[in-house]
């Protein structure tokens, strides 16, 4: 199973910054940076859309400019929010980059920057018209499916849309058919997010293929070492199985 460092692994690192993505990637299989326009117009790497959550201060991004946005500090790191070219240029060529779409019009310049990097790259979003402005312009460019909710829906979307992965909520991923379903329609699943060795445990022995992982405790020689337990036999277990592993 592999582990994508969600957000650079925020748990450990100030998140969506340089730091956290050069460092995570010694550590990860893959790197997740979120993506928003900033007010000039640049691709910056920040979750939310008001700088106040993760920030020292305040406004809304796409009201902010790349300059204004640098000056600030993430998580009390010193570092301002950063350009997605510049965390991409952190992490080494040979560690793929997920790039998650944090809304519509985005599709074309994260499709030049993908195109643009020697990484790997995956395009990842909860917004169904992001990903088809990224499909229309590059149907070859490798896409992820977010969703929480209505497996059925979604799983359909993904399919529409030609994903190379579906990336559930890990209570869907446990406790519906989205993982076989998934893999019948030749897609792989990568749940998030997960912050324990034991719901790694528990999540591949379910068939996921990836997790998104908030800490770097969560390194995949760590989790590939475990003992795994045999496959869910019904999503009724999934309670028992947990505690079973925790202990």
């Amino acid at each position: 199973m592999e582990i994508t460092a969600h957000r650079g692994f925020e748990e450990a690192y100030p998140e969506n910054t340089v730091e956290a993505a050069s460092r995570a990637a010694a550590d990860a299989d893959r790197v997740e940076v979120d993506v928003r326009r900033c007010g000039s117009g640049e691709l910056v790497a920040t979750h939310f859309d008001r700088v106040g959550f993760t920030t020292d201060g305040s406004g809304r991004v796409g009201e902010l400019s790349v300059d204004e946005l640098a000056a600030l500090s993430v998580g009390g790191s010193g570092e301002g929010v950063p350009l997605v070219a510049d965390i991409a240029a952190a992490v080494p060529d040979d560690t793929p980059l997920r790039l998650d779409l944090k809304g519509p019009a985005l599709g074309e310049d994260v499709v030049d920057l993908a195109r643009a990097v020697d990484n790997d790259v995956l395009l990842s979003s909860f917004y169904a018209d992001a990903l088809w402005e990224a499909r229309d312009i590059d149907d070859e460019i490798p896409l992820s499916y977010l969703f929480d909710v209505r497996a059925d829906r979604n799983m359909t979307t993904a399919r529409l849309l030609d994903c190379e992965y579906v990336s559930p909520h890990w209570s869907l991923a446990l406790g519906t058919d989205v993982v076989e379903r998934a893999h019948a329609a030749g897609m792989k699943v990568e749940a998030w997010t997960v912050a324990t060795s034991a719901m790694a445990r528990l999540l591949d022995s379910a068939g996921v293929d990836s997790v998104a992982a908030s800490s770097p405790e969560l390194a995949p020689d760590e989790v590939r070492g475990l003992d795994y337990v045999g496959a869910l036999a019904e999503p009724g277990a999934t309670l028992e199985r947990l505690r079973a592993l925790m202990h």
